[in-house]
């Protein structure tokens, strides 16, 4: 029986009991989907749609008058209402309310035990589950048959007859509908849904649910997979190619063109930084590494789907998105790139609301020096965008003036090997005053060697200041009267406080720099 009505259920009752019903209005062919005892009246809220409902003795006596009216008002979508021998005569505004709804209003005409009424309904509903257990093994079935296709959720969907089946779709969270995620692992996604009918369907359909969402979560599982090993592998090379010395990057290069990035081309590197992560993630560091790991692949998708070839590299609270190019860009193609970053952080910012993010574009530079002097620019454009307190935004490298050729000589190892050298008898004092006193070196260096403006720069008295350089000219052995040692040391001190050479320094440290 493919579709079991009032009809068909008032017929088997009269079969079994002659003149036991009376059908006093409505039309007796609405569906039955599911039964229900109401043992009062206020059991009618609760009452499944399609359900065939049938009053207690108690509930029916109490079914009269103004109550009948009330409970009819709050029985929208059931089947139709059976009221026992003992109900009184529906009044005419109950009679008007039933005829409106077309709703079957059935009143038996002798006491009945009222657990044989429910039975008869149950039986006849279980007739359909054999034909319902054929059709959830048919959808598994199916499902097995096409989860090799590399098919996607809503074609699986209509093509393992789940839709037409049971009604399933896939949509919005709909909470007054049963339903699963589609993708387990992503909660926030597509839900697997269905409107509730009988208890039989609702389990042979969930068992359906659950074998097509295993089969979706695979599908997300492995694809995610693939690009994340994808990205990885890019980033890990992206990273490398930073960090190596330039003499040993051959086969490092190699591999690059490999996976698509032609360093010898120019390259447009971008410094993203998120800012809050730690706090976003209630101070909890696991989750802020996988906050960040989360923000560092939506960035890279969405650079993807800008204009050029894109690598991303990650790093400790951020990305770095690499632009390659086989030309370099004049100022409408600069713009367009700011436009395309621009678009990537709104989409990265987008996926943890209250997420601060900044960034900084490195200028276009042709080769592996010129990759990694975009790379320093980016971080000095990241540097700035943190002093303006820029958020949301690309700040761009400063092209012009001495910043840039200072960028790109502090972008050769042997530079930074130098400066290390130069600066090394520092540690000696320890890191807090090697922080400090290199600190007030450089402002005092900056400041023409004056001790009142370095003082009042650093709210420091000028004794302090003076005690300082005395102690740091000491350490070093260097004579600021000298203009090649006043030079080298001002250059080295200008050097690490840019941001990539902070970085450089921290992870160079306790190593024994290359030849």
């Amino acid at each position: 029986m493919d579709r079991l009505t009032v009809a068909d259920v008032l017929a088997e009752l009269e079969r079994g009991a002659p003149g036991l019903i009376e059908l006093v209005c409505g039309s007796p062919e609405r569906e039955v989907r599911a039964s229900w005892l109401a043992e009062n009246l206020r059991d009618l809220d609760d009452c499944p749609p399609h359900a065939l409902v049938v009053l207690t003795r108690a509930a029916s006596r109490d079914a009269q008058g103004y109550r009948l009216d009330v409970a009819l008002r709050r029985m929208g979508g059931v089947a139709g209402l059976v009221l026992q021998s003992d109900a009184p005569p529906p009044s005419l505004s109950a009679l008007a309310l039933a005829r409106r709804e077309d709703l079957p209003l059935v009143r038996l005409t002798r006491p009945t035990d009222v657990t044989s009424v429910l039975g008869v309904a149950i039986r006849m509903l279980d007739t359909r589950l054999p034909l319902l257990l054929e059709s959830a093994v048919g959808v598994c079935r199916a499902v097995d048959r096409l989860e090799s296709q590399d098919v996607d959720g809503a074609d699986l969907l209509v093509r393992s007859g789940a839709a037409e089946l049971f009604g399933l779709a896939l949509g919005p969270r709909d909470s007054s509908r049963a339903g699963i995620p589609a993708v387990l692992t992503d909660r926030d996604g597509p839900w697997l849904q269905r409107t509730p009918t009988v208890v039989a369907e609702d389990s042979l359909a969930q068992l359906s649910m659950w074998r097509l969402t295993g089969a979706m979560t695979r599908r997300a599982i492995e694809t995610d997979r693939a690009e994340q090993l994808t990205l990885l592998s890019s980033g890990e090379l992206l990273n490398q190619l930073l960090d190596a010395a330039t003499e040993n990057s051959g086969p490092l290069l190699r591999r690059a063109a490999q996976l698509g990035i032609h360093v010898e081309n120019w390259n447009e590197v971008v410094d993203v930084e998120f800012a809050n992560v730690l706090a976003v993630a209630d101070d909890d560091a696991v989750t802020a590494y996988h906050y960040a790991q989360t923000m560092s692949r939506v960035a890279a998708q969405a650079a993807a789907q800008q204009d050029g070839s894109w690598a991303m590299a990650p790093r400790a609270g951020g990305v770095l998105l690499l632009r390659n190019r086989t030309h370099a860009d004049g100022p409408a193609g600069l713009r367009r790139l700011r436009s395309s970053v621009q678009a990537v952080l709104d989409r990265a910012a987008a996926t943890f609301p209250g997420m601060q993010v900044q960034c900084g574009i490195g200028g276009a530079h042709e080769g592996l020096t010129g990759l990694r002097a975009s790379r320093a620019e980016a971080a000095s454009a990241l540097q700035t965008a943190q002093l303006r307190g820029a958020f949301g935004e690309p700040v761009l490298f400063d092209a012009p003036g001495l910043s840039r050729l200072l960028v790109e000589w502090y972008s050769s190892s042997s530079v930074r090997h130098s400066i290390d050298d130069l600066l090394a008898p520092l540690s000696a004092l320890g890191p807090a005053k090697q922080r400090e006193y290199g600190t007030t070196l450089r402002v005092y260096l900056e400041n023409n060697r004056s001790t009142g403006r370095t003082a009042a720069q650093l709210y420091l008295h000028r004794n302090t200041v003076a005690y300082r350089i005395t102690k740091v000219l000491d350490v070093l052995g260097i004579d600021l009267d000298d203009p090649n040692q006043f030079l080298a040391l001002y250059l080295a001190c200008y050097a690490q406080s840019m941001p990539h050479g902070a970085r450089h320094a921290d992870r160079a440290e306790g190593q024994t720099p290359t030849a």
